[in-house]
């Protein structure tokens, strides 16, 4: 999914930014500047919030990227209750006014997610099959996507690596559940760019038995 964005703002984010703005012309000019100062506040803030700045995706064919900005709260193996399978999982506590679109983490398919896990679940979840076969799995459990999944593109469609796949909106925290022979390259704390940062790396097997990031 592409965006375009104006003054590097979101097309929903001007459809609040030009009605804050209209009720701040009509308060001022009926009441006074200070009565009307609380909107010209929400009228920044909502700039700030809306923003998205493009982003440089590191040239890694097997890196994962920060879907968003944020910060590095969790960090461990787990069991996957989506794809039943042992995974890594890293959790990113969003930031209020990082940049507003979700980057995938990698290149690959827009898979369906099916089963108890997914029914059960208080959020949304997407799950990307990369080329080279692996499977990722991101989640919003805190926060709101008004219904929507992190990633939109439709079922079977591909989607590129750090580029925008869907939109954070109230979303507090995303989820990520990587192959369990991934090698993470952040630490507890962290903080990260969406579609800049690399988190993990994908580890593949190259013909002489060795990990090869190189090797498809």
């Amino acid at each position: 999914m592409r965006r375009k964005t104006l003054f590097h703002l979101v097309p929903e984010g001007w459809v609040v930014l030009i009605g804050l703005t209209v009720a701040f012309f009509i308060v001022n000019a009926t009441v006074s500047f200070w009565a009307a100062s609380p909107l010209l506040l929400l009228l920044i803030g909502g700039g700030l919030y809306f923003r998205d700045s493009p982003r440089n995706v590191p040239a890694e064919p097997l890196a994962i990227i920060a879907p968003v900005d944020g910060r590095v709260v969790h960090r461990r193996e787990c069991y996957d209750p989506f794809l039943d399978r042992e995974a890594i999982k890293l959790s990113l506590q969003v930031d209020v006014f990082g940049n507003y679109l979700i980057r995938s983490p990698v290149e690959g398919t827009v898979l369906e997610l099916t089963g108890e896990a997914i029914e059960q679940l208080d959020g949304c979840a997407s799950r990307i099959l990369t080329d080279e076969g692996d499977d990722l799995v991101i989640v919003i459990r805190e926060g709101s996507l008004f219904g929507l999944r992190p990633c939109r593109s439709n079922y079977g469609e591909r989607v590129g690596q750090g580029r925008c796949c869907g939109m954070r909106r109230l979303a507090r925290r995303v989820e990520l559940y990587l192959p369990v022979n991934s090698r993470v390259e952040v630490e507890l704390g962290d903080r990260v760019r969406g579609g800049a940062c690399v988190l993990a790396k994908l580890v593949h097997k190259s013909s002489n038995g060795r990990g090869d990031n190189d090797a498809g």
